[in-house]
């Protein structure tokens, strides 16, 4: 963003209307998704069943207005597939999490995603970033740990904990390279054409994973379906994934990843609190405490990062003030 973007009432409030868009989406999915879970949804296929639902949903809209349709082209293929992998990984492990975990919980251990991405970085560019960072870092990993020790045994599982950690590891990725594929391709390929490509690609490879593990029949023959009412929930929260996706690449498209980042500590707290109160989390202690040290330390590290007090003078920008 420059500084002259920055100065325009008009440019302002379509930032400002995209952040507000993130925020109602992002909170509404997650819910709506703990809902279909709680019905006994499986949730890897469901990831498939929601990409081919917003894909579908897409399609009519590319026939109606065919400029905002795009192909994929050879430059580009290599960076969007390694992009879709992360995808993939991201939102198969979060369903998995979020079917095995109190709401709380996985928005708990998401929050630790600054400690992915910090490590990633120093690990790649072989970057030393402001000791603060790290400090803010450790202190974002305390949250969950409090709030997995405050769950009972039905609101967390060793195997939901595993795969919400490496769901964190994989959207640390997702996050770099997408931002660096949107602002580099968004002329040619545009963010709807791209939400498009993401979801036929990430279903693409989803697929094998729930049919080798029995989601795929689970899903088209299960019990978990009693009426045409079930089936109209799971297809409505499916497409949502797409608006989902979507409102991200849109902030992305109109502001920097840190912004996004900024999105995320509001998400988490109104998150957190309407899951408590929708799905009847038990209030312990433990998780009080676990749950107000994740906002606390999320809203404190995105604001030092808004305001650049992790810049060192010595240093270029990071790639990844991202999150």
């Amino acid at each position: 963003m420059t500084s002259a973007e920055a100065d325009d009432p008009t440019y302002q409030r379509k930032v400002a209307f995209a952040f507000a868009f993130l925020v109602f989406v992002a909170v509404t999915k997650t819910l709506l998704t703990k809902t279909v879970f709680v019905d006994g949804v499986p949730p890897v296929a469901f990831s498939v069943f929601s990409c081919v639902v917003t894909a579908l949903c897409m399609l009519p809209v590319f026939l109606c207005d065919p400029s905002q349709f795009a192909s994929l082209n050879c430059d580009m293929l290599l960076g969007f597939i390694a992009v879709c992998v992360f995808i993939a990984l991201d939102l198969a492990l979060t369903n998995v999490a979020i079917a095995m975990l109190s709401v709380a919980l996985q928005q708990c251990i998401k929050a630790t995603s600054p400690a992915a991405t910090v490590l990633l970085e120093s690990l790649w560019h072989r970057v030393c970033h402001h000791p603060l960072k790290y400090v803010l870092v450790v202190l974002l990993c305390v949250g969950p740990i409090l709030t997995t020790l405050g769950s009972s045994s039905y609101d967390s599982t060793p195997l939901g904990v595993f795969a919400m950690t490496l769901a964190v590891v994989a959207g640390a990725f997702k996050y770099v390279l997408a931002h660096a594929i949107i602002k580099k391709y968004q002329k040619t390929l545009g963010t709807f054409a791209f939400t498009f490509w993401v979801e036929v690609f990430v279903a693409i490879m989803l697929t094998p994973w729930a049919v080798l593990n029995g989601e795929a029949e689970e899903l088209l023959i299960g019990e978990w379906a009693h009426s045409s009412n079930d089936w109209a929930l799971l297809s409505f929260t499916a497409a949502y994934g797409g608006v989902r996706i979507y409102s991200q690449f849109a902030l992305l498209e109109f502001t920097s990843a840190t912004t996004l980042a900024a999105s995320n500590v509001a998400i988490q707290a109104i998150t957190i609190l309407l899951s408590v109160w929708l799905f009847g989390t038990e209030v312990t202690p433990y998780l009080a405490a676990g749950v107000s040290a994740t906002i606390v330390v999320s809203a404190l590290y995105t604001l030092l990062s808004l305001t650049r007090a992790f810049d060192r003078p010595d240093k270029t920008e990071p790639l990844t003030t991202l999150l």
